[in-house]
């Protein structure tokens, strides 16, 4: 299904560092990805609260292994929000959601060439309040090019 009224941002992203235990992702609907995890934000809200939450900490360190464990593989952050705020405010914090995690990627060691984002408004595949973490081996061209 492809979403014609979504906005999507796709912006290719730079990352850096360590992590601990290796993801292996969940099989997915789309034959090039697989999900290492979803990570929910509060409303509102494009903090990640690492600190206080081990759950979250966990989830993203896994996702960091796995892109330290495959060189040639991209972590793609899908960033959604769900629908209590503007359209063009949807899409901006999406946008943040997702490049909070990504600081996080790079904190914990993931190479800056293989992060890619795609921020959705309200109106995107998941209206809810996430960044999903794909993991794919297809490269930029087939991972920016999916189509929902």
């Amino acid at each position: 299904m492809k979403w014609t009224s979504s906005i999507a941002f796709l912006v290719a992203l730079l990352a850096g560092a360590g992590a601990v235990a290796l993801a292996e992702p969940k099989p997915s609907q789309h034959p090039r990805t697989g999900q290492l995890a979803a990570l929910e934000f509060a409303p509102g809200s494009s903090e990640l609260a690492i600190e206080i939450d081990g759950a979250i900490a966990e989830k993203v360190d896994a996702a960091a292994s796995w892109a330290q464990a495959h060189p040639d593989g991209l972590v793609v952050l899908d960033g959604h929000a769900d629908p209590t705020g503007t359209r063009s405010f949807n899409v901006q914090l999406s946008l943040r959601r997702a490049k909070a995690v990504r600081e996080r990627l790079v904190v914990a060691g993931v190479n800056p060439e293989q992060i890619v984002i795609a921020a959705f408004g309200a109106d995107g595949p998941r209206p809810d309040r996430t960044v999903v973490i794909w993991a794919t081996r297809t490269g930029h061209q087939a991972a920016t090019a999916r189509a929902w």
